[in-house]
């Protein structure tokens, strides 16, 4: 700010007035911003009533819509103690003969009831709708709240107190640093410069740091889950850290002294083991497809989910966490209702909340925008508004905040597009030019989908692309292809040789962004020599429709499909995927 500057230069009486214009007006931010934490941290506030018409909670629904935002919806649900809350959770399926509870941390959860009792759920239905079922709100009159004895009435002035309290204190605070803060800038001078500073972007000696975020309340309310319940089902959105989170919780258990000698495991679905290890937690995840779903494999899911409940009825020491996409399991759901069990116990990532968030936006400032020395760098204008843009809310956070940590050069092209899809195409696009040698071995990977340094490099299909690259070239390229790839996560906890390890692009959607800038420039190419799990997961047909194509997949034009269609039946594996809108489209 110009006029802070200035009043800094000298002690003269403008200057004061200067200095005591700016303490106003940042104490007056800090007040604002206070109110408006309290009014936030009042989600889940209790009220007398829950609406039990469709009209009723739609108008309450409506009301309360500016709390809420994401995915997440507006609910209104007991607690253990019977009263009743109005909070924002993303909406979720409940299974007959249950009732859905909010916690004492605000997170959903649910209580089986007495199916004979009239009013008790008979079908299953969305937690958002549980209004068509007023016997899961228990007492729910006026005259509950208002006869609660004295003793609760004086807790409710205790949770009234405590909090103005504390905004008084912490205003009070804030206020003296503030003040003290300026006294200190403006002696300070006008010639006074930070120290310049090295700031590691890296963690753990690792050249890319691209953790996803994890959150404490998940891993503890998943470690609660699976205390008590020997499988644990986690949605959530691509880039929601389900992955990561699943083995927080597998790590946080292991390490139990109640669970001594337990071990964990990730593998995909397909590659569930014939027999499981003892006292061992399986994360599997993969569920109809890494990139995006491929529309045959209903039939492998189940006989994966199968294979899992068939385990679980043995009664052995082993425990299953379930990593479903939240898309995937809104779409499928209903066709999985033979293996409620497996998915009674459930948590998911994707709801919205301003106050437990905060995480994210502290992430933003300290690793990102703080933990770059340079001054100038285009990094001070990122926003967390930018991050929280719903028009890409396909990924998650923690994805699009690890994305801008491991490769801080990618800001300034986001903040150009707005759009990470695009961002990380324009980036795959861009080393075409930059350095061909390295595009070329990163879309070789993309191509095969993994790569395996033990072995020579495919050279049909090198030369089909026309690629000047050998497994020499790969080996000198792989220091900066580590922006893009990683060891896969068994050959780094088996302690696997480098040379000897299979390399995958680190994130799926890393993935589908090199995939997408690939077909754009070389559609025939992919459907002739890529993968086929890619492009049965990526790729769909013209459609008929003007419907929007899927924020994930491409359009193949009709010529493409073609091509693609007489590959599948050279390979004999026409049959196999006749289902498949590629197949199916004539």
């Amino acid at each position: 700010m110009p006029f802070f500057s200035q009043g800094l230069q000298t002690h003269s009486v403008e200057s004061m007035a200067a200095v005591s214009v700016v303490q106003f007006w940042l104490i007056l931010t800090s007040v604002i911003c206070l109110l408006k934490w309290v009014e936030a941290s009042k989600a889940g506030h209790k009220v007398d009533t829950c609406p039990e018409t469709k009209d009723l909670w739609e108008s309450r629904a409506a009301s309360e819509s500016a709390s809420c935002g994401g995915v997440s919806e507006y609910h209104c649900l007991r607690d253990k103690d019977g009263k009743k809350r109005e909070l924002c959770l993303e909406k979720t399926r409940i299974l007959q003969g249950n009732c859905p509870i909010v916690t004492e941390k605000g997170f959903l959860n649910w209580e089986a009831c007495n199916e004979s009792l009239p009013g008790c759920p008979d079908n299953h239905y969305l937690s958002n709708e549980v209004y068509k079922f007023p016997f899961c709100f228990g007492n729910n009159t006026s005259s509950f709240i208002k006869s609660e004895n004295k003793d609760t009435e004086e807790d409710s002035d205790i949770e009234i107190i405590v909090p103005v309290v504390i905004f008084i204190l912490v205003a009070v605070v804030v206020v003296l640093g503030l003040i003290y803060y300026l006294r200190i800038q403006r002696n300070r001078g006008p010639n006074y410069e930070p120290k310049d500073e090295e700031v590691c972007l890296m963690e753990n000696d690792k050249r890319y740091s691209r953790a996803e975020i994890v959150k404490k309340d998940h891993v503890q309310q998943g470690l609660a889950a699976l205390q008590k319940h020997d499988a644990l089902l986690i949605t959530g959105m691509l880039g929601t850290a389900v992955t990561s989170t699943a083995e927080s919780i597998m790590k946080e258990f292991s390490n139990s002294e109640s669970h001594s000698g337990w071990s964990f495991k990730l593998c995909k679905c397909q590659e569930l083991p014939v027999k499981f290890d003892p006292k061992t937690i399986y994360f599997v995840y993969g569920w109809f497809g890494l990139y995006n779903d491929n529309p045959c494999s209903m039939n492998d899911v189940k006989i994966y989910l199968n294979t899992i409940n068939s385990t679980l009825k043995k009664k052995p020491l082993n425990k299953f966490i379930i990593g479903l996409r939240s898309d995937f399991y809104r779409r499928y759901g209903s066709d999985l209702e033979d293996f409620e069990d497996l998915f009674h116990k459930s948590m998911s990532l994707d709801s919205v909340n301003k106050m437990r968030d905060q995480g994210y936006e502290d992430h933003l400032k300290n690793k990102i925008k703080n933990a770059c020395s340079n001054s100038e760098c285009l990094c001070r204008r990122l926003t967390f508004d930018m991050i929280m843009d719903k028009k890409e809310g396909k990924i998650g956070i923690p994805l699009k905040l690890a994305i801008l940590t491991n490769d801080h050069d990618l800001i300034a092209t986001f903040l150009e597009y707005k759009n990470f899809k695009k961002t990380l195409m324009e980036n795959f696009k861009s080393l075409k030019t930059s350095d061909l040698d390295l595009y070329q071995c990163v879309m070789y990977v993309c191509l095969k989908g993994d790569l395996k340094c033990s072995e020579d490099v495919d050279k049909r299909l090198v030369n089909s692309m026309h690629f000047n690259i050998s497994k020499e070239s790969v080996e000198q390229k792989m220091s900066v292809m580590g922006k893009y790839v990683r060891m896969r996560k068994s050959d780094e906890r088996q302690k696997v040789e480098a040379s000897k390890a299979t390399y995958v692009f680190w994130h799926p959607f890393i993935y589908i962004c090199a995939f997408h800038a690939l077909f754009e420039s070389n559609p025939e190419d992919v459907v002739k020599y890529c993968n086929l799990d890619a492009i049965l997961q990526l790729v769909r047909p013209p459609s008929k429709s003007d419907r929007k194509t899927n924020y994930f997949t491409v359009t193949a034009t009709e010529e493409q499909v073609k091509i693609f269609q007489g590959r599948i039946k050279s390979e004999g594996q026409d049959e196999m995927y006749a289902a498949h809108p590629l197949l199916e489209f004539k």
